[in-house]
């Protein structure tokens, strides 16, 4: 059972939701907007703003890294049992691409969900589907503290 509890939701509500609950966070300040959530696929996307760009004009890896950690925790958080928390102890990623202007989108999918970690592939694409990169992350699975 997920945190969402015994209320069930479509994947398009679980992401609404999260929409609402991210804003104020670091992942609601950069503007990151869910567009689908479940436990087993999130998809998010990006638009790219100046304040994102490295001094160069590109988009800055920080915030290609903060979107893939965003998805692929919540599609962790999708897995919990109530009464559990998760964090990300582990995250890897491949910047493939350059991008100057537009959108991203990540989609996160699970390739390992256990009872103490679970293990997320990321992969975010420009507005043409182009590969910008590819993460992986490990999520610890914690009871939630009183």
């Amino acid at each position: 059972m997920s945190q969402e509890g015994s209320v069930r939701r479509t994947p398009q509500e679980a992401a609404d939701r999260a929409n609402e609950r991210i804003q104020g966070t670091f992942a609601g300040v950069l503007g990151m907007e869910f567009t689908l959530l479940s436990s087993d696929r999130v998809e998010a996307t990006l638009k790219v703003r100046q304040e994102h760009k490295q001094p160069w004009g590109i988009l800055h890896g920080g915030a290609v890294m903060t979107l893939a950690d965003t998805v692929a925790g919540a599609g962790a958080y999708m897995n919990l049992a109530r009464g559990q928390e998760t964090v990300t102890v582990e995250l890897k990623i491949n910047l493939i691409g350059a991008v100057r202007e537009g959108s991203i989108r990540a989609e996160a999918v699970p390739l390992h969900r256990g009872k103490t970690t679970s293990i997320w592939e990321t992969r975010i694409t420009d507005e043409t589907g182009r590969l910008v990169a590819v993460s992986l992350s490990t999520h610890l699975v914690l009871d939630q503290k009183s």
